[in-house]
């Protein structure tokens, strides 16, 4: 069965790296139904470069890594991806991402798999380690990231008494200071709208109509994005929590995409990928891969090695 495989991408710079990305989307998926969610605000950029299948967000939203704005970009993206093309399948790309595996591949797979979303996601517990967080080569893998992430998204802070002799704060003299409050019985009783199980992980990902429509439509999610908007980082936990709490999508834990934490802390980016990298990104079995940078000196050679264009 030939499936239909929509992008939604989100940019903010570099419009020459988003016009090859959406040409090489072009040669490989015969002009696919692309929407590009672009913040003009930060970078100009003339839309009649575009080939005709690209449509772009008006209004844009001011979009900024660590800021409720950037998942609500790509809710407008997959909202008119659904309304104008309902394709089968929605991937949400960055500018700065790039194909690793022939289109045949990459539709073959989805056409045949029994899952609704490939979504890198664990819940985010008190304490303890989900089940298959084993890996340790960085970035979300790592279990120490489970820790960082129950404190942006589970903790809560309150005022208590500064400890005699430490009353010295940043603005002069102050007798109280903002602490963790982090044992979930506390947590709950203090912040009422906290959903019961919050999940996290990487923010770029591929799902479903089935998925995409549950995303758009969940009845939960102006109340989640009210408790996500004051949080660090929420587009790495806002669509986790909502897909993650419907028992009856199958949701794997491989996003599909190839990133390279080594070296990196927790509170890192992957790095810039180089052509050594190339190799391992096909050996990977993902179907796309962060971060390139925008000179296409590694694009090029994965056009030449790996999608044969």
């Amino acid at each position: 069965m030939k499936i239909k495989i929509g992008f939604a991408i989100l940019s903010y710079n570099e419009p020459g790296q988003l016009l090859r990305l959406v040409k090489t989307l072009n040669a490989m998926f015969s002009e696919p139904p692309i929407v590009c969610h672009h913040n003009f605000s930060q970078c100009s950029l003339d839309e009649a470069l575009f080939p005709p299948n690209v449509r772009f967000v008006h209004p844009h939203i001011e979009t900024g890594w660590g800021h409720i704005a950037t998942p609500l970009a790509a809710l407008k993206a997959f909202r008119m991806l659904r309304e104008h093309d309902q394709p089968d399948w929605f991937v949400l790309l960055s500018g700065s991402d790039y194909p690793v595996k022939p289109a045949s591949e990459i539709a073959a797979e989805l056409s045949n798999t029994e899952y609704d979303a490939f979504l890198d996601n664990r819940e985010i517990l008190y304490r303890a380690i989900p089940l298959g967080q084993t890996a340790t080569d960085g970035g979300f893998g790592r279990a120490g990231w489970v820790a960082l992430a129950y404190d942006r998204y589970c903790a809560c802070y309150c005022w208590a008494p500064r400890p005699a002799g430490k009353l010295l704060s940043l603005s002069g003299w102050f007798p109280f200071q903002k602490r963790h409050v982090r044992h979930p019985s506390l947590v709950r009783w203090l912040q009422f709208n906290r959903p019961a199980r919050i999940y996290g992980g990487a923010f770029w990902f591929q799902a479903n109509r089935k998925s995409i429509d549950r995303l758009l439509d969940d009845p939960r999610m102006p109340q989640l994005v009210r408790y996500f908007r004051g949080r660090q980082i929420p587009e790495e936990a806002l669509f986790h929590t909502s897909l993650c709490n419907q028992p009856d999508l199958r949701i794997s834990n491989d996003h599909k995409r190839y990133e390279d934490w080594r070296g990196a802390g927790i509170e890192a980016h992957p790095k810039w990928l180089e052509v050594s990298d190339v190799p391992r990104m096909r050996a990977s079995g993902a179907h796309y891969a962060r971060k390139f940078r925008p000179d296409g000196v590694v694009q090029e050679i994965v056009d030449q090695t790996v999608l044969g264009i």
